[in-house]
C-alpha cells in the first residue's frame, strides 16, 4: 500500500457578499448561499476550508459554471469560487521531449488555449467541451470531454498533476503514477499532518465499455490522482493542475455526409470505427431527421445568419454525420479517398450527398453549422419558456458499448415516435453517446418527457451502459447514480468520502 502526505496552512481570507451569478449554473437550478469566499492562492483557499471544517459548514465549489447538472449550485453554507485563480504558469518541457502545461484551476479553457498557442506553437490541449469558458478545475472535477473524444479521449487522459485541498484544510500534491492503489487490497493509505494514517478501499467495480463520467473513478490498482477527477467537488477543492499537450496534426479535413436514413448513418458509423486508426478520425457526431429540419427551419427564419447553408438536402429522412479527420499532409488525399469509398459502399441510395472542408475557414463555416443545432434547441426551449417558466429541456447523456449503438438507438425512436412529443437526437455517435433531446411545449409533455427518461436509463443499464457520458451526477441524476450503481455501489462511494471529508461539507446533495 502507498502512502501521500500532506501538509496545512493558516493563513486567512476575508469573506464576500454572494453574487447572483454564483447561485446558478447552466442546468437553471437556482440556489442560496450564506456567504462567498475569492481565494487567489491555494494557501488562501487551504485557510477557508479550514475554518469551514472547524464549524462544520457547509461548501460549495464555484469554477465557470458551466455545468448543467447542478454541481455548483449551492444549498446552504458558503461557496469557494476560485474566479480569481486565473495565474497560467507556463508551459514546461522534460527530457524526454513531453511538454505540459501548468495553470490555477480558475483558468479557463480559452485562456489556456491562448496561451497555448501563444507560447508553444505545434502542441495543444485535446479536451473540447462546448463551452470554453469552462475552467481547468471544472472540466476535472467533472472530467470533461466533447466531441473529439472518439480520438483523443476525456480529460482525465491529460491530467499529469494536481493540488488539492481536503476538507480540513490539508494540501495534496498528486502526481499520476506516483500513488496507486494496493495491488493486493486496491486499499490506500492517507496520512494526515497530525500523524494519524487512514485507511479505505477504493472500488474495485469494473468502468462501464463507453464513456463514464458517473460516480467516482473504479477499478483495481486505480492512481489516487484518478478519485479526484470526475468526483464533482465531493471530495476536495483542487487549486492547481498541470496538463500533458500532445503535437498538432500536420493536417486536419472535415466532412458531412447525408444519408437516406438512419439505418445508413448507423451503418457508416460502425464502418468508420474500423479505419479510424488508420485515418486519423478525431470525431463522429450525428443529425438525426428532426435535427437537420430544426436546422432547415432556422435557415427559413434567419437566412445567412443561421449559418444554415441553402444547399442542404431537402429530403425529410435525410440523417446526418460530420468527421473530424486529421492526418500527414501526405495523407489528406488518400484519407479523403477512402471516406468516399466507405460511403460508397453503403446500401445503394444511401449517400445523397457530402460537404468537405479543408482551409480554416471552411472548417469554422462547418464548425458553426454543427453549433447551430443545440443554439436552435436551447433557444427553442427559451421562447416556450416565456408561457411556461417551469419548462426545461431534457437532454440524455447516456451511452452503451459498441455493439449495441443499433438496438438503443432503435429504442429511442420507437419510445418517442409513440408519443407525440417534438424531439431531436444528436452527438457523439462514435462513442455510442447520442443526446435525445425532448423540446416540450407545457409541463405535461415535460413530465412525459421525465418517464421517458428513466425508461431510456433503464435499457442503457440493460447493456452495461453509463447513465451519464460527459455531464455528471449534480444534483440532478442522483436517482439515476443509484439506480446504476445499486445500494453497495452507492456504499462504496461513501466511504471513499468519508476518508477526504469526514463531516461531509463538500457538495452537499452532490452525488448522492
Amino acid at each position: 500500500m502507498k502512502t501521500f502526505q500532506s501538509s496545512e496552512l493558516t493563513t486567512q481570507c476575508g469573506r464576500k457578499t454572494v453574487p447572483a451569478e454564483l447561485l446558478h449554473d447552466e442546468s437553471r437550478m437556482e440556489g442560496r448561499a450564506d456567504a462567498a469566499e475569492f481565494p487567489e492562492s491555494t494557501e488562501e483557499a487551504a485557510a477557508i476550508l479550514r475554518n469551514a471544517s472547524k464549524s462544520k459548514t457547509k461548501v460549495t465549489l464555484s469554477g465557470g459554471r458551466t455545468g448543467i447538472a447542478g454541481g455548483a449550485v449551492p444549498t446552504g453554507g458558503i461557496i469557494i469560487s476560485t474566479s480569481k485563480m486565473k495565474k497560467i504558469y507556463g508551459i514546461c518541457e522534460d527530457g524526454n521531449g513531453n511538454v505540459s502545461i501548468s495553470c490555477q484551476s480558475g483558468a479557463s479553457l480559452d485562456d489556456i488555449n491562448k496561451f497555448i498557442r501563444r507560447e508553444k506553437k505545434g502542441f495543444f490541449f485535446p479536451p473540447d467541451p462546448t463551452e470554453t469558458s469552462a475552467s481547468a478545475g471544472g472540466m476535472t472535477s467533472c472530467n470533461a470531454s466533447g466531441a473529439h473524444t472518439f480520438g483523443y479521449g476525456p480529460t482525465r487522459n491529460y491530467v499529469n498533476a494536481m493540488t488539492v485541498i481536503l476538507a480540513s484544510g490539508e494540501i495534496l500534491k498528486l502526481e499520476r503514477g506516483k500513488y496507486k492503489a494496493s495491488a493486493e487490497t486496491n486499499d490506500f493509505i492517507l496520512e494526515h499532518n497530525d500523524g494519524r494514517k487512514e485507511k479505505f478501499t477504493a472500488s474495485s467495480r469494473p468502468q462501464p465499455n463507453t464513456k463514464n463520467a458517473a460516480g467516482y473513478f473504479s477499478g483495481k490498482e486505480i492512481d489516487a490522482i484518478d478519485l479526484f477527477i470526475g468526483s464533482e467537488g465531493t471530495l476536495g477543492l483542487v487549486t492547481e493542475l498541470e496538463f500533458k499537450l500532445i503535437p498538432c496534426p500536420e493536417a486536419e479535413f472535415n466532412t458531412f455526409f447525408f444519408l437516406s436514413n438512419e439505418d445508413a448513418a448507423i451503418e457508416l458509423t460502425e464502418k468508420l470505427r474500423y479505419v479510424s486508426d488508420k485515418s486519423g478520425i478525431t470525431a463522429i457526431e450525428y443529425f438525426d431527421p428532426g435535427a437537420l429540419e430544426l436546422l432547415r427551419q432556422r435557415r427559413l427564419k434567419m437566412g445567412p445568419a443561421s449559418c444554415v447553408p441553402p444547399d442542404m438536402p431537402e429530403e425529410r429522412e435525410t440523417a446526418g454525420i460530420y468527421i473530424d479527420t486529421t492526418c500527414e499532409r501526405k495523407d489528406v488525399q488518400k484519407n479523403i479517398k477512402r471516406l468516399l469509398d466507405i460511403s460508397k459502399n453503403l446500401e445503394k441510395g444511401s449517400l445523397i450527398t457530402a460537404w468537405a472542408a479543408f482551409d480554416k475557414d471552411e472548417r469554422e463555416r462547418l464548425k458553426k453549422f454543427r453549433h447551430a443545432l443545440p443554439e436552435t434547441v436551447n433557444s427553442t426551449i427559451a421562447e416556450r419558456r416565456k408561457t411556461h417558466p417551469a419548462l426545461t429541456k431534457l437532454g440524455t447523456d447516456m451511452a452503451v458499448p459498441d455493439k449495441y449503438l443499433g438496438q438503443i438507438m432503435k429504442f429511442y425512436r420507437k419510445k418517442m415516435d409513440a408519443v407525440n412529443l417534438q424531439y431531436v437526437i444528436f452527438g457523439h455517435i462514435g462513442n455510442n453517446h447520442l443526446h435525445v433531446n425532448i423540446l416540450p411545449s407545457d409541463m405535461e409533455e415535460y413530465n412525459l418527457g421525465k418517464k421517458l427518461y428513466m425508461e431510456f436509463a433503464v435499457k442503457v443499464l440493460e447493456m452495461k451502459g453509463s447513465i451519464s457520458a460527459e455531464h455528471g451526477i449534480g444534483k440532478l441524476k442522483k436517482n439515476f447514480l443509484h439506480l446504476m450503481l445499486g445500494d453497495d455501489g452507492i456504499a462504496e462511494m461513501k466511504a471513499i468520502k468519508k476518508a477526504f471529508d469526514p463531516n461531509s461539507i463538500l457538495g452537499k446533495e452532490t452525488l448522492f
